[in-house]
């Protein structure tokens, strides 16, 4: 399984659903860095005994490699270990350093063969981004919005743009979820108002579904601590992200080896 966080305006949350996405499922998970402009995964994250991962390896390295050799084990190789389930590979700290990748199409492939569940940080993307390979290839997208009439009518405005390129790519319509960031007790009519407001759009026919991620400062935090187990795990942001995990494993036809508990209703 092979899932794209995008979104389509700075800061909605794309690093914190991707990593959110990564650590709330049993299945081993790599969770990458591939914002063009700058990824800090590295920067917020803390490392098993704390401090910082190792500079390196980073989502540069896996794209020189991948222009080698492909192989299903070649992601999680790279990845450093954050949770007992969850290796973290980051970015590139900066937007200069991205020329370091010529082609993105062998990274694509790399994290498409991968024999983990992968999640990768897309960040901003639009019809020409250079990781529009890298959207291609994944089973499903998340475009990640907040819940603004505004922001909801510009994403529409860039999945009507970025649908058709994708669907070229892939030679086959993508998959796409728009996903909110709510506060969970309104998530609910946040939830129906999006999809009201995507329905008209011309990209609905690629439109699996709306779902949403919990607002949840205290979650953040010690999910970037890599505090994920017991109670902690009932935070209200993993526990939307876990639901927000089996509904794209819905979606993509993907399932995983293991179910999520059944915790009850989060709305």
């Amino acid at each position: 399984m092979f899932i794209a966080v995008c979104c389509d305006r700075g800061a909605p949350g794309s690093t914190t659903t991707a990593l959110a996405l990564g650590v709330s499922t049993p299945e081993p998970t790599v969770v990458v860095g591939v914002d063009p402009y700058g990824d800090d995964l590295a920067q917020r994250c803390i490392a098993p005994g704390g401090g910082s991962f190792p500079p390196t390896p980073t989502v540069l390295t896996l794209a020189s490699e991948a222009r080698k050799i492909l192989d299903a084990s070649l992601v999680a190789s790279m990845a450093h270990e954050f949770t007992a389930s969850t290796r973290v590979l980051p970015g590139h700290y900066s937007a200069e350093l991205a020329g370091g990748i010529n082609d993105w199409k062998p990274l694509a492939a790399a994290l498409r063969m991968s024999g983990s569940r992968v999640v990768a940080d897309l960040g901003r993307i639009h019809s020409s981004s250079p990781t529009v390979p890298v959207a291609a290839a994944a089973d499903v997208i998340v475009m990640v919005t907040r819940p603004e009439v505004g922001a909801v009518l510009h994403l529409k405005d860039r999945l009507e743009r970025l649908a058709p390129v994708v669907a070229k790519i892939r030679n086959a319509p993508p998959m796409i979820v728009p996903v909110v960031v709510t506060p969970k007790r309104i998530a609910g009519g946040v939830v129906d108002q999006v999809g009201q407001l995507l329905a008209p759009s011309n990209a609905a026919g690629v439109i699996k579904g709306i779902g949403w991620v919990a607002i949840d400062p205290d979650g953040y935090e010690l999910m970037y601590a890599g505090k994920v187990g017991g109670k902690d795990a009932r935070t209200p942001l993993l526990r939307s992200a876990a639901v927000l995990n089996d509904q794209l494993d819905g979606v993509s036809g993907v399932r995983s080896y293991a179910e999520p508990e059944d915790e009850g209703e989060i709305a």
